[in-house]
């Protein structure tokens, strides 16, 4: 049973776990395992493909604190989104921006709706940096400073957008779909067949923008408290 910290949230009273079945018996070593790491609380995940884990859970004193969509493009069906209407660059070619990106990660990831309490640390630099494919990690920049970046994320044959992150007083100025947009041309480029994303819902611009650019929604992600 794979129930542990939080990232980013190590320091609140719970730990996580996804669940994609009722059973009252796993729910309880859930907690005893949470229990075992000093987490008194759970935070599960579960998708509207089990609708009857969330009412489970709901029945037992859990409640919705997020909720995602999950979307998916066809990345050979879809139309060539065009060049970036902003220059970026890529972490394959300035590897010397990761404090920099680190500075807009600590800001961008308590941003998110429900996330409010995250605190990154310098671990960021190994599994939000390092560890990401540098050649599809895309940077937009304004002369030195990082305005946004967002990369992708492979498993396998499997490829899906991971974090995208904005400066606060560059939001809605088209970076995000720069950024996206770069993404599924590389992805076109190389023969990718498919880009998977989770959205927060109450991000109405983000849903909108993959709406735009063809993503198919599939199901949604519930986290529960």
């Amino acid at each position: 049973m794979d129930v542990r910290p939080i990232p980013g949230l190590e320091h609140e009273p719970y730990a996580e776990l996804w669940l994609h079945a009722v059973d009252d018996e796993i729910l309880a070593e859930a907690f005893a395992a949470a229990a075992g790491i000093g987490k008194p609380g759970l935070e599960l995940w579960t998708t509207t493909r089990t609708p009857d884990v969330a009412a489970f859970l709901r029945e037992r004193g859990f409640a919705e604190v997020r909720r995602y969509l999950v979307s998916e493009l066809e990345v050979a069906a879809a139309a060539d989104p065009g060049e970036p209407a902003i220059p970026l660059v890529t972490v394959a070619d300035r590897p010397d921006l990761g404090p920099a990106l680190y500075g807009l990660a600590r800001i961008a990831y308590a941003d998110q709706p429900g996330r409010e309490q995250t605190v990154i640390d310098e671990s960021w630099f190994e599994w939000g940096f390092r560890a990401r494919p540098s050649e599809s990690y895309f940077v937009a920049l304004d002369g030195g400073r990082v305005l946004g970046y967002g990369y992708l994320d492979r498993d396998g044959d499997s490829w899906s957008h991971g974090f995208l992150a904005v400066a606060r007083d560059a939001r809605g100025r088209g970076i995000g779909g720069a950024i996206k947009r770069a993404q599924i041309r590389y992805a076109k480029e190389r023969g990718i067949p498919a880009l998977r994303t989770a959205t927060e819902v109450r991000l109405t611009g983000m849903l909108d923008l993959n709406r735009r650019l063809g993503y198919r929604p599939l199901y949604e992600e519930i986290v529960l408290r």
